[in-house]
């Protein structure tokens, strides 16, 4: 009798050895918190870069990160926060969604703020919010803390502990998650699920003692999308696509490292699997690519960031009845968060003219620099050389903000435009020229009907 107790643990050892521990690939169906044939309401951000005030102070190493960096409004991110609490709480999406860059840098500090922040926005308004890493998020060397003259490094995070801080957003309540990735498979309601992708590269991050730029999925991770849309058709679900990396190119300009390096493959299992829309960030632009004919077109919607001029975030809205979603765009709210929270900041009463002022005069010392440190403008006056990096302000602004050649074209009667137009050539000069050449586009409003 005991030989035959101890041969039936040994084969349950083996059986639970065999099946990973017990656990089911997928959990069971959830009781759906949205009623079935209901419209649903989403709001779709991404890269809110957030940063702890207990990381930072005024003196010149924060002011030099600023000064370094790429327009990110860090010194308010806490606010930027509030005022998208704030836009949640007026229109109550049923979904919130961040494709990944939570944090200025994957500071731990940063992470469990943003966490109280999103704990907050659940609580105060129902919403169901929905996370997934991005490549800044998780064990960056570049985790700082800048206090007076100097930086110094802070704590970042690990994998496991991404998952155990954003538990509430995603991680505990998917139907299932990915055992190579923090990627996993949410159900909010019967008939629209959630793929959240982890496309972020950060296992190298310590050698190369950066973030990692590119991402990309593994064989192992599409062949769970598989699985995933076969589990989707059993039970009449749609499935949308979010993930940090672009799926397909936004820019002549801007590619490598932005977009996913398996691309097209990823590309093939997301059409063979009917998933029509991904929502994506990292670029920091809004633009809209499609690719393929009806029925198998995909749409990367690459979503501008919440955290840079001009702070735009997505609402899409999911019609049962019709089988669509619809995309607008909308910019966030902070002077009206801050006249209703009593704010006296004039930047935060006046953000909108602050941002653009602040955004547009990095943009034009950047270009300014360029210039100044080529040879090939050497022989240009000071008064051209600032026409000229005014221009490359104006289209740098237009080129976030995901506004057509339209807008473009309405610089043309600058003096900037001609100095361009009679550079010599150059990277520089082809990089002007493809900004002023982009095709004619709506990136702020998408109607896509459902199979």
């Amino acid at each position: 009798m005991a030989r035959i107790q101890t041969t039936i643990i040994i084969l349950a050892l083996l059986l639970l050895a065999l099946t990973g521990c017990g656990r089911k690939e997928f959990s069971e169906l959830p009781e759906y918190r949205i009623q079935s044939g209901q419209d649903l309401n989403i709001f779709i951000t991404t890269d809110t870069h957030y940063l702890s005030k207990s990381l930072w102070d005024d003196g010149p190493a924060f002011e030099n990160h600023l000064a370094k960096g790429d327009g990110k409004q860090v010194r308010y991110s806490w606010e930027m926060m509030k005022a998208f609490a704030y836009d949640v709480a007026m229109r109550r999406p049923d979904i919130t969604i961040i494709s990944g860059d939570l944090t200025n840098n994957g500071e731990q500090a940063s992470h469990l703020e943003m966490a109280d922040h999103l704990a907050a926005i659940e609580r105060s308004t129902g919403t169901q919010v929905f996370v997934i890493p991005g490549n800044h998020d998780l064990l960056n060397p570049w985790a700082c803390k800048f206090m007076g003259q100097h930086q110094y490094f802070a704590r970042s995070i690990k994998p496991k502990e991404f998952t155990k801080i954003y538990g509430s957003f995603g991680y505990d309540e998917a139907l299932s998650r990915d055992s190579k990735s923090l990627s996993y498979l949410a159900a909010p309601s019967d008939k629209l699920w959630l793929l959240m992708l982890d496309t972020s590269l950060y296992r190298n991050n310590k050698a190369l003692r950066h973030p990692q730029l590119e991402g990309e999925l593994s064989s192992s991770t599409l062949n769970w999308i598989d699985r995933c849309s076969e589990l989707a058709r059993q039970h009449g679900a749609q499935i949308m696509a979010v993930m940090h990396h672009s799926l397909m190119d936004h820019s002549k300009v801007i590619q490598r490292g932005f977009t996913i390096n398996n691309s097209q493959e990823v590309m093939n299992v997301l059409r063979r699997n009917g998933i029509q829309t991904v929502f994506s960030g990292h670029i920091h632009i809004q633009d809209i690519s499609s690719a393929g004919q009806k029925p198998e077109v995909i749409h990367d919607i690459a979503n501008s960031a919440l955290s840079v001029y001009p702070h735009q975030f997505s609402i899409l809205t999911y019609s049962a009845a019709g089988q669509a979603l619809d995309l607008s765009t909308s910019r966030l709210n902070m002077e009206l968060w801050a006249v209703s929270s009593g704010v006296e900041d004039p930047n935060l009463l006046h953000f909108n003219r602050y941002s653009d002022a602040s955004f547009g005069q990095l943009s034009f010392n950047r270009g300014y620099r360029m210039l100044t440190g080529s040879s090939s403008y050497t022989h240009y006056t000071e008064h051209q050389l600032q026409a000229m990096a005014y221009f490359l302000r104006l289209l740098t602004e237009n080129y976030f903000a995901g506004r057509d050649s339209t807008s473009n074209g309405a610089l043309t009667s600058l003096e900037g435009y001609r100095l361009w137009m009679n550079a010599p050539p150059g990277e520089l000069k082809d990089y002007v020229l493809q900004l002023i050449a982009r095709r004619s586009k709506d990136n702020h409003h998408l109607h896509v009907e459902l199979p």
